[in-house]
């Protein structure tokens, strides 16, 4: 890379800094600097305990949630992530995540009259000392009857921003690789008893502990991960397991690479 490219992605990131108050704090090399992801809503726990975000790191690394649906059931047993690195598109999105008020807490976003929809979290930061920034918007994608306009376009703004970061947009990732899959080795669960349909392909669960009903989540251990990583492909969404003499339905979920167990994850 030329040292006039350097000198401007060094001086972007100073401009980002701007208006933002920093810390002394104990960061890893690799930290999160941009996260999207669905929370809250009227929803099962399951449900929202399985929605994952599309997450950039600092060192340029991007994964996201697979965006190709299938409407053929059994469906996969676990949703497919891709992913793509670029360091020099860190600053890029940064730098469009606070043009559009993506990085400011304070920002009114309007309220749309509808109710139980989720939330849409961004959280970003911009350097080791800075400090993380969180915000939620509600009813991301309802906004039609949201004034005063600027307010409304300010919204399909973000929308379209999390659309351009969830497909690699060139518009900030300029190298010429094509995304690839990402693999997770590890995970976390849920588990609530269940009935069978015919043709479902029941398994002996893979843990040393028998299953039981659970409000949270919990970790696989590490042979727990390596069992359920080779008996992954095996497995569609009709899949269910046998455990304590019941059957189970088993909901998972990857463990990111900046996350550190069921209370780092955000639901």
């Amino acid at each position: 890379m030329s040292s006039l490219k350097l000198l401007a992605i060094f001086t972007l990131f100073l401009g980002l800094s701007d208006g933002f108050s920093a810390q002394a704090v104990n960061t890893p090399s690799r930290y999160v600097a941009l996260l999207i992801q669905d929370t809250g809503g009227y929803t099962t726990l399951e449900y929202a305990f399985s929605r994952t975000p599309a997450v950039l790191y600092s060192d340029g690394l991007l994964i996201v949630p697979s965006r190709i649906e299938t409407q053929q059931y059994p469906g996969k047993f676990v949703s497919s992530f891709t992913q793509k690195k670029d360091l020099a598109a860190v600053p890029r999105f940064l730098a469009a995540a606070q043009k559009l008020h993506l990085t400011d807490p304070k920002f009114d976003w309007g309220m749309p009259m509808i109710f139980d929809v989720h939330d849409t979290t961004f959280v970003t930061q911009i350097s080791t000392k800075a400090l993380q920034t969180k915000l939620s918007i509600y009813a991301l994608g309802f906004d039609a009857d949201v004034t005063p306009k600027s307010k409304r376009d300010a919204r399909l703004a973000a929308s379209k921003f999390r659309n351009k970061v969830e497909s690699f947009s060139s518009e900030f990732m300029w190298t010429k690789s094509r995304p690839t899959i990402w693999k997770p080795t590890k995970w976390l669960y849920m588990a609530s008893e269940s009935t069978t349909e015919s043709g479902t392909k029941i398994h002996k669960w893979v843990g040393s502990s028998p299953l039981h009903r659970t409000q949270s989540c919990l970790a696989m251990t590490a042979e727990e991960n390596y069992k359920f990583n080779s008996l992954l492909p095996k497995l569609n969404s009709a899949s269910r397991f046998s455990s304590n003499g019941a059957i189970w339905r088993v909901t998972v979920r990857p463990l990111f690479p900046h996350e550190t167990g069921c209370q780092s994850i955000i639901n």
